[in-house]
């Protein structure tokens, strides 16, 4: 939609952190189109927001700032796992990939769509403007807002999204200028939303919408060990299921940040192990020239192949994984290793064999590394969920970046902002 303008909406300051509502674009429905096909204005006046003919733009809102959000947690997270390595040596790009950003390093607390990174606000901004706009949603009628229980539902979604990133890779939560929590307190939330979002989605007969919650609902219960639950979730997501964060290249808050910061700036590069697993699911190359640092040389992932290549979000190949870890949680080993398998005979790969519950515990580990590389933080969750030894943390032998030989630092889980905004 090139029509489309990134602007901002309204400023509201919740607790410690003001929020800018940005109207953005929708993330799209693989093979179905998206949610809201309709033109964006440019802006509304604050005053208007009470408006109940404008709760399709608020419920559109709210996708914006989720998709905002993911990009930029898609490629904070990458950095900060081991599918990349910082290539440069400029602050403070060159912190991320070192595992240097501390609680108040401006590009991660406070920074915007367009800055690499820009993880707290962003985030913040998603979960909070869910809230809002879902309360506004409630006090209009179906009288005044047609299909007020579809939107009712795409909010709830979406907001249960955001609060999973949250829970998932963050040390402390906090809302509304309430005190600092345990990440548990985000995913209850975000188990409780996509719940309701499933249910009022079915209520409202959207497929579309269900089906993007119960993924996210199958990611959320695995988080929280709940798993036979989650396997019951995961089993539902429907052969083939694709849901993607739209990215474009009409603004640069829209453009696809693993992209510009990978492929074309080569401020960070694929890291070594990712270059010899020779599987088709992992998809990377030589670009066959110099990193930032010219002397470094630049590998990519060409799973993005420009600025407006869209983010998987949730997955068909996600909720099996789901489910193979899932039941093999549970004893089921043989069970999650024919999932496994099965997809592995798709992309022409030898299947695996375990014989123990470790042992197949470590096979979907693995096998989610390569399937789900280089997108939606899934990495990065699973390093920080098992306790796995990453540059330089849990007892791993690589202390320092392979490229230029500076030592990580401590970041393990994203510390909890110390900056104050205004949404500036």
């Amino acid at each position: 939609m090139p029509n489309m303008r990134a602007t901002d909406f309204v400023r509201a300051r919740p607790g410690r952190i003001g929020i800018a509502l940005s109207l953005l674009t929708v993330l799209a429905l693989g093979g179905c189109g998206s949610l809201l096909d309709v033109e964006f204005p440019g802006r509304i006046p604050s005053e208007q927001i009470d408006d109940p003919s404008l709760a399709p733009i608020l419920a559109r809102s709210v996708l914006g700032d989720l998709e905002c959000a993911y990009n930029n947690y898609s490629g904070g997270s990458a950095a900060q796992s081991d599918e990349f390595e910082t290539s440069n040596s400029n602050i403070p790009l060159a912190l991320w990939g070192l595992r240097s950003i501390a609680a108040d390093e401006d590009s991660y607390a406070v920074g915007g769509c367009e800055i690499f990174g820009g993880m707290n606000l962003t985030l913040s901004t998603a979960r909070f403007q869910s809230e809002d706009v879902y309360k506004r949603l409630q006090a209009w009628t179906d009288a005044q807002v047609p299909n007020r229980t579809l939107l009712l539902a795409q909010v709830r979604a979406y907001g249960g999204y955001a609060y999973t990133f949250l829970g998932e890779t963050f040390c402390k939560v906090a809302f509304d200028g309430g005190d600092p929590q345990e990440p548990l307190a985000a995913l209850t939330l975000a188990e409780q939303r996509l719940g309701e979002a499933i249910t009022l989605g079915q209520t409202a007969g959207n497929t579309a919408i269900v089906n993007l919650a119960r993924a996210g609902l199958a990611r959320v219960k695995l988080d929280l060990k709940k798993y036979s639950e989650a396997a019951a979730a995961a089993q539902l997501v429907p052969v083939g299921y694709v849901y993607n964060a739209d990215r474009g290249a009409e603004v640069t808050r829209r453009w696809n940040n693993i992209y510009q910061f990978m492929n074309v700036l080569g401020a960070f590069v694929v890291s070594l192990p990712y270059r010899t697993m020779n599987d088709p699911r992992v998809l990377v190359a030589d670009a066959g020239r110099g990193a930032f640092n010219p002397e470094i040389r630049l590998w990519v992932t060409t799973k993005y192949t420009g600025l407006n290549s869209p983010i998987r979000l949730a997955s068909y190949r996600e909720a099996q994984l789901i489910l193979a870890e899932a039941l093999a949680q549970q004893g089921q080993v043989g069970n999650a290793m024919t999932i496994i398998n099965n997809r592995r005979a798709d992309v022409g790969l030898a299947p695996l064999t375990a014989a123990t519950q470790a042992e197949a515990l470590a096979a979907i580990i693995e096998e989610r590394r390569k399937e789900l590389s280089f997108e939606g933080g899934h990495r990065l969750n699973d390093l920080l969920r098992y306790r796995l030894p990453w540059k330089g943390a849990n007892g791993s032998t690589q202390t320092a970046n392979p490229f230029l030989s500076r030592p990580y630092a401590q970041t393990t889980c994203w510390p909890l902002a110390t900056k104050e905004t205004n949404g500036a």
